[in-house]
């Protein structure tokens, strides 16, 4: 679960890139939904790492 909110978070941000790099029709739209998709895919990617750090730190102790 934690290493597919990485991955999602990882193409996220791609989609969001691609999407700012080469939007067409309305170039102020394509960059807000751009950036609002790169957010929700820095968030996934956060959640997910930190979930992987907190159970490796679970393991430790």
């Amino acid at each position: 679960m934690n290493k597919w909110l990485l991955i999602a978070g990882v193409l996220l941000e791609l989609v969001g890139i691609l999407l700012i790099l080469f939007w067409r029709i309305d170039d102020m739209f394509a960059i807000i939904c751009g950036i609002a998709i790169i957010i929700i895919g820095i968030v996934l990617f956060q959640i997910g790492y930190w979930r992987i750090v907190k159970a490796r730190n679970n393991k430790r102790i």
